[in-house]
């Protein structure tokens, strides 16, 4: 809707929320932004539009390690929010000096390091294939670290039969559909005494069904509306990520790219 303010955007279930977004509310976000003012605020796209406008950069997992590296390239230190442990992933990648929202998602908190490395023990031929949004050291045991389309890419081109997935088992079914000839294990959530041995289900995503869509569709209820001014605040760190992936994929060096579309 902020990038299409004139045209209608439709929400099959307006609950469908996400923990990321509910564990960053404006007023406090606000005041973590005021206590580190010399900082370039970068926001993760679960954010609410609030949370865009008062940052400076909007991200994706496809795209926050050449974002933060171009901007530590250029000098910049980083406020980060709202997921501590993806922003933690991009530090350690980046070297970069920044500063956390003490935020998470609920499904990928919820991977335990020590149940996957019994699981990698009943499976050694596996490889292990990890959202970064997981604590440090589930991301420690992958072989490969990505974003959705990076998992479904490297499940396509690594050489394994055999895949452990650390992220949401919605995947699970495109995993397969794609890979018919390759198996996929669900990483573990939990121990043996728990009654779901790997529970990664966000529940608020489960409520946009077919169902609803088509609801809103037949009735056109639901139907997002974001405040014009907070709209075009919350646009210009959107369009900065637009504008430096389309250049990037043009071939031009991140840390040029930064500096022509400015920090702030």
């Amino acid at each position: 809707k902020i990038l299409s303010p004139e045209k209608r955007v439709l929400m099959p279930d307006l609950d469908a929320n996400c923990s990321l977004d509910l564990g960053c509310p404006i007023d406090e976000f606000n005041a973590f932004c005021d206590a580190h003012p010399d900082r370039t605020v970068v926001v993760y796209a679960n954010t609410s539009a609030a949370v865009k406008a008062r940052s400076d950069w909007l991200v994706t997992s496809s795209c926050a390690l050449d974002i933060v590296g171009a901007l530590k390239e250029k000098g910049h230190k980083i406020l980060w929010a709202p997921d501590r442990h993806l922003g933690g992933y991009i530090q350690r990648e980046t070297g970069a000096d920044m500063v956390f929202w003490n935020g998470s998602c609920i499904v990928h908190d919820e991977f335990k390091a020590f149940e996957l490395e019994a699981l990698k023990k009943e499976h050694p031929g596996a490889k292990v294939l990890v959202h970064p949004e997981s604590p440090a050291d589930v991301v420690a045991l992958a072989d490969a670290v990505g974003s959705t389309s990076g998992i479904l890419k490297a499940a396509r081109e690594m050489d394994a039969k055999e895949f452990i997935v650390a992220t949401d088992n919605g995947m699970m079914h495109k995993l397969r559909t794609l890979n018919p000839g390759k198996i996929f294990y669900e990483a573990p959530t939990a121990g043996n005494s728990a009654t779901c041995k790997s529970c990664a289900h966000c529940p608020w995503m489960a409520m946009n069904g077919l169902a609803g869509l088509a609801q809103v569709l037949e009735t056109g209820a639901n139907e997002i509306h974001v405040d014009p001014t907070l709209g075009l605040r919350a646009r210009v760190p959107i369009d900065r990520m637009l504008a430096f992936t389309a250049a990037l994929k043009a071939g031009q060096p991140a840390g040029s790219v930064v500096a022509h579309l400015g920090a702030v």
